[in-house]
């Protein structure tokens, strides 16, 4: 250890000067190779965290101030939803059908006469549901009938419309229209599966 104090303490200043020069890069080299390098990628990982944190909390902040827009906008979509939901119910309910038609033949003047249920069709993501029916009246009354059933929440089509058997009852002609009404329901996730599986 003398020796080499001897032998640095005899070496020419230059010589001194470049292996100082020397350590000095090793150490600042080293510190930049083993310490500064993994600092600075783990701190530009940290820089995108932090500017993805930044804009969602902007994100959020802007949803924070707009909330009550957004529960307008929700409330909107639940109401459409519901309105929907009465053109497409979500079961048949056939006996709410029968009364409404029963309720329109009244108003109308008619008389239904037959009223049979068929099987029901399953499509894409929704039930026919087609019933044969017979009712009575005179041209003018059948028609407001089916005008009447045209304007329901839910979804009535009525077709194959035939009139026959015409016969004057109390001043008047009364016919026997023979239809097919068809409703519809909407088909569970489950079931829409199994009739596009069916298809």
């Amino acid at each position: 250890m003398d020796k080499l104090y001897i032998f640095i303490q005899k070496a020419p200043n230059a010589q001194k000067v470049a292996v100082l020069a020397m350590l000095m890069g090793m150490i600042v080299g080293g510190h930049y190779w083993f310490v500064y390098q993994d600092q600075a990628e783990d701190l530009a990982k940290q820089d995108k965290v932090l500017i993805k944190l930044e804009e969602e909390l902007q994100e959020k902040q802007e949803i924070a101030g707009n909330l009550s827009m957004f529960k307008k906008k929700v409330e909107f979509l639940q109401q459409k939803l519901e309105e929907k939901r009465k053109n497409l119910p979500d079961d048949a309910n056939m006996d709410q059908l029968l009364k409404t038609l029963n309720e329109l033949s009244e108003k109308s003047d008619i008389r239904i006469v037959k009223f049979t249920p068929k099987p029901e069709v399953k499509k894409n993501f929704y039930a026919e549901i087609p019933v044969q029916m017979v009712i009575q009246g005179n041209y003018h009354e059948i028609t407001t009938f089916f005008d009447k059933v045209a304007k329901e929440d839910r979804i009535i089509n009525i077709t194959n419309i035939v009139m026959e058997k015409p016969e004057e009852k109390s001043g008047k002609i009364v016919l026997d229209a023979s239809c097919l009404a068809k409703t519809f329901r909407a088909l569970p996730p489950q079931q829409q599966a199994a009739a596009a599986g069916a298809k």
